[in-house]
């Protein structure tokens, strides 16, 4: 909205009492502008792992659940409702007759079960979040070929039943995220996603384009639930100028900034949302190559790390000393955080590197340009090469456009490298799982049989019983150094809520774009306000 009409408006309704929100309705914009960072976009459901595009996903598609704007509890979407079993183990969903596809066809209770049968076929990177359901984990890692063994049937087009190995009081919860939702039948075996849009999706918003100047969505008229869809046009761009971000901002260009942005020019200043999230920044050790695979090695070097330098609260709002965020509940797993060199060299000569001797070079790798990262791995190289005079360590900096993916990929060789991930659901098996020794987000190849037994006994328990056992897998393994945690995340975002109403704070930073709508906006202070007369009379 142009800031000129702000600040007429302003006058008119000190002046004259016109009412605001009649005025938002007939001048609000029909378009919602985001900025993103600038990330490799991956719209295949099942091998997308960055935030960006789980934020995206919520305008795309929709699963059996969704999540509450607010307070992120599961709500009914693609299924209109459910029941479990007294056992908790079996789950029925019944689904809207009025879902739709963006092409009009309906979406089918076959839809979700094809499309999660190919997420167990890829072995995606969530595809360990299937291993809840019975039959799921042998038929992902190709023990067996039978589907008829996974526990996804469908009776009926409507009706849904999911049979699970243990009870989960998270399943619903865990339904909300992407990977979860269907895929339509004409891109189950598709490549190359990108190339084929528009392709039909079946949330709130359908393709209009998408290419080097940003992607571009609209209303979807098939959606189960078009008509409490307000905003009928969005656009996300993309960029990592944070200077360019907030003069977009500024000048009304974009109404999101999700990622991007100086906050100190940002004019409006009540519009910059920070809150904590379920989200922890980490470095993890390479544990596919010795001698790196031995917990005793990397323990080792942890011990040699000035932890309260390099975890300072000079730098941090929330320093880490564990990878799940304590929750409640949940507080009992203990990290690494104390200098001890006595222990670091018992454990050096115990894995025959007795002072260090013998050991290859430390390649420590982080996105370029990163100044945070550059500063903790410089910590590292002064802590280990001032303790271990033999030992080389050397700062191997990554374009930081391509640091993930090459990472991920195993394209660069690296001893340690870092990553940040955020929680997809409000538990800690949404960190802990990923460090299971079979699953494919996995990346440090971490093998533990210690930390699988454990955390395979709280999949039996529950309540506080199943939370003590996920906090000693946990502290495992933190004791054996495979990661290790810096700082626990914060989301910031800049947007005026008064502007884009149905926009809250949550824990894990997902805002589905359905429930948004204009508002009316706050009036910035580089725009005139209307003087209030003294006399009430006049």
């Amino acid at each position: 909205m142009n800031t000129r009409i702000i600040a007429f408006f302003a006058i008119l309704v000190a002046l004259f009492g016109i009412d605001a929100a009649a005025f938002s309705q007939v001048d609000a914009p029909d378009e919602l502008v985001t900025v993103f960072n600038k990330t490799p976009l991956e719209f295949d459901l099942h091998k997308s792992i960055y935030s960006n595009e789980a934020q995206i996903f919520t305008a795309l598609y929709e699963g059996l659940c969704t999540y509450d704007p607010a307070s992120l509890d599961p709500v009914p979407a693609v299924a209109s409702s459910w029941t479990k079993s007294s056992d908790g183990k079996t789950y029925t969903f019944s689904l809207r007759p009025t879902a739709r596809w963006s092409d009009g066809t309906r979406v089918v209770a076959a839809d979700f079960k094809n499309s999660w049968l190919r997420l167990l076929k890829l072995n995606g990177d969530y595809a360990t979040f299937c291993d809840i359901i019975l039959g799921a984990h042998d038929f992902r890692l190709g023990i067996t070929k039978d589907v008829g063994t996974v526990g996804i049937e469908t009776p009926d087009d409507r009706t849904l039943i999911v049979k699970l190995v243990r009870p989960a009081a998270y399943f619903t919860r865990l339904l909300c995220h992407h990977s979860f939702a269907p895929i339509h039948p004409s891109m189950l075996k598709a490549e190359g996603w990108q190339a084929r849009i528009p392709f039909p999706v079946n949330g709130p918003y359908r393709f209009v384009s998408y290419d080097a100047s940003g992607l571009k969505l609209e209303k979807n008229p098939y959606y189960w639930d078009a008509g409490a869809v307000a905003i009928p046009k969005l656009s996300m761009l993309f960029s990592d100028d944070d200077v360019l971000a907030s003069k977009m901002f500024n000048n009304d260009q974009v109404q999101w900034l999700a990622g991007p942005g100086d906050f100190d020019s940002i004019l409006l200043q009540s519009a910059i949302q920070i809150n904590p999230i379920f989200a922890t920044h980490y470095w993890y050790f390479n544990c596919q190559v010795a001698p790196w695979d031995d917990a005793r090695v990397r323990e080792a070097l942890a011990c040699l790390v000035p932890w309260d330098s390099v975890r300072s609260s000079d730098y941090y709002a929330v320093i880490a000393q564990t990878l799940v965020l304590p929750l409640p509940g949940y507080s009992e797993a203990r990290g690494i955080t104390e200098t001890d060199k006595n222990k670091a060299l018992q454990l050096l000569k115990d894995a025959g590197y007795p002072e260090g001797q013998g050991l290859p070079t430390v390649r420590l790798c982080y996105a370029q340009g990163s100044k945070d990262s550059e500063r903790v791995a410089t910590e590292f190289q002064k802590a280990w090469e001032n303790a271990l005079p033999t030992l080389s360590v050397d700062l191997a900096p990554v374009d930081s456009s391509q640091y993930y993916e090459l990472v991920d990929k195993g394209k660069v060789d690296y001893t340690l490298a870092n990553s940040t991930w955020i929680g997809d659901f409000a538990d800690p098996e949404a960190f802990l799982q990923m460090w299971a020794s079979e699953s494919p987000l996995n990346n440090a190849g971490y093998k533990s049989q210690s930390f699988t037994e454990t955390l395979e006994k709280s999949y039996a328990r529950d309540g506080k019983e199943r939370m003590s056992f996920l906090a000693k897998a946990e502290t495992i393994l933190l004791q054996e150094a495979a990661v290790l945690p810096i700082y626990h995340g914060l989301a910031a975002s800049v947007i005026d809520t008064d502007l884009v109403n149905g926009w809250y704070q949550n824990a894990l930073d997902i805002h589905p774009y359905k429930y948004l709508k204009f508002g009316t906006p706050q009036v910035q202070p580089n725009i005139a306000k209307a003087k209030q007369p003294q006399n009430s009379s006049l």
